[in-house]
């Protein structure tokens, strides 16, 4: 692989790629169009590329799997979250998501145990119940756009999964709002830091620090009132609450568990809307293999969901196309090698999953719709080169959650609805999830249907 020398530090050979100045300068494409950007340099530069941020500090793009299990799994231990994720905590806290070291370690152990698939049978009810009550409200008609709908099922279920007490509609939709303008002031302040400068003028970091904080007093008082009750629902708040450390016995401290939830409804519910909403799509635009998932269904209830091979084989696909978590990061902590390059300690490396899910180098008809290659015995069952949850111990940690949600709200939707093309393709928004700006489809509900739920 061609190699160029970094100037800095003689010893380094990073991968050829662009210099500060041609980084400046094709910013404004990344902008307009990140995945498209960063796909157009791939193909340029067979797949991994150096791209500069500052006159010191070196990103690494890169979709060989190779690569990407060496920083994710093999040599895990020496690359953490880089500033450009842990910058969020600022607002979000100092979760699993964005922290680090013995910290992120000691956090991980405390929480993962929740998510084990024994765990999430007790919240099952909760979803399915979830499900019924927005499905009977779904928009029905020409043309509709259900990426809204799907958004707001997806933010249900996972807060009643997190706390299963009634909230209202206003505090529900508040919630909501608060972290839809974070997420955009974080997006913005990461690919366009030179708005940092005016902050002072605009106001814009006080304002989303207050809207923070609002967010945090919310989920304080469920917690308050939770506690004072002494009630024991069996949801994911309950676990926090009661969790203990396995060194000290103690328990979470209230605002490490307001942490620990935030960073559960940030990670967690829109990643499942994109991926729900990419799937719809998908289907209607591809009849045979709707009606071969539909054909699957027959006669079967929505807790068979969970072991039907088709419909898991169908989201699986939906993710490899189109991949919540299109893209992640890490930073090196010490100079690591990999192949014929070499890089030095704070090098940030970026695994484009998008790109690799798509490579036609190493995927069969790699841009066709095609969930047989996820059915046991298929090509991809086993697949190396697939991360829809990212990979080793920094996996996602809601893996099975997420299916459990999204197996249960495919039969249930496609048990009543019937979907057909309009012809319109989303475009891809990439903000920190992968999501489809519409997805505009002929609804309507089936003429006999006995229910699922």
């Amino acid at each position: 692989m061609p190699v160029q020398r970094d100037a800095l530090k003689n010893k380094h050979l990073l991968p050829e790629g662009y210099s500060l100045l041609q980084s400046i300068l094709l910013s404004g494409a990344f902008l307009k169009n990140p995945v498209k950007s960063v796909s157009n340099s791939m193909h340029r530069f067979a797949g991994t590329y150096t791209a500069a941020i500052g006159f010191k500090r070196k990103l690494i793009l890169t979709q060989d799997p190779a690569f990407i299990r060496h920083v994710l799994q093999e040599n895990h231990k020496n690359y953490q979250k880089s500033p450009i994720a842990t910058e969020a905590a600022r607002y979000l806290g100092y979760g699993i998501l964005f922290s680090n070291g013995a910290f992120w370690l000691q956090q991980r152990r405390l929480i993962q145990p929740a998510f084990h698939r024994e765990k999430l049978q007790g919240l099952q009810a909760v979803i399915i119940e979830t499900i019924k009550e927005s499905i009977a409200k779904c928009p029905i008609g020409n043309a509709v756009d259900l990426y809204p709908f799907v958004h707001g099922l997806s933010f249900r279920m996972l807060l009643r999964s997190i706390f299963d007490v009634p909230l209202t509609p206003d505090i529900i939709a508040e919630i909501g709002q608060l972290f839809a303008d974070i997420q955009e002031f974080l997006i913005k302040d990461t690919n366009q830091p030179v708005r940092r400068l005016w902050y002072p003028v605009t106001g814009e970091q006080r304002t989303t620090s207050r809207k923070a904080h609002r967010l945090r007093a919310i989920i304080g008082d469920i917690i308050h009132q939770r506690k004072s009750s002494g009630e024991s629902t069996g949801d994911l708040l309950d676990m926090l609450l009661h969790s203990t450390y396995e060194d000290t016995g103690e328990r979470m401290a209230e605002e490490q568990i307001i942490d620990e939830v935030l960073i559960l409804i940030f990670a967690g519910h829109e990643t499942t809307a994109n991926t729900l909403s990419w799937l719809l799509y998908l289907l209607a635009n591809n009849p045979p293999a709707l009606k071969q998932l539909q054909s699957s269904l027959i006669d079967t209830s929505v807790q068979d969901a969970l072991t039907n091979e088709c419909l898991k084989a169908t989201i699986s696909e939906a993710m490899r196309l189109y991949p919540a978590a299109w893209m992640t990061e890490r930073v090196a902590i010490e100079a690591d090698r990999f192949g014929p390059y070499s890089f030095p300690g704070g090098t940030i490396i970026i695994p484009f999953f998008f790109g690799l899910h798509r490579d036609e180098q190493i995927w069969e008809n790699a841009s066709v719709f095609d969930p047989e290659r996820f059915m046991p015995g298929g090509k991809a069952t086993r697949s190396k080169n697939y991360f829809p949850f990212g990979a080793g111990p920094r996996m996602c940690v809601g893996n099975h959650f997420a299916m459990t949600e999204m197996c249960f709200f495919v039969h249930a939707f496609l048990t009543e609805f019937e979907i057909q093309s309009t012809g319109h393709t989303p475009a891809m928004k990439a903000l920190i999830t992968l999501r489809p700006d519409q997805v505009i489809l002929h609804s309507k509900r089936k003429v006999s249907n006995k229910g699922s739920l």
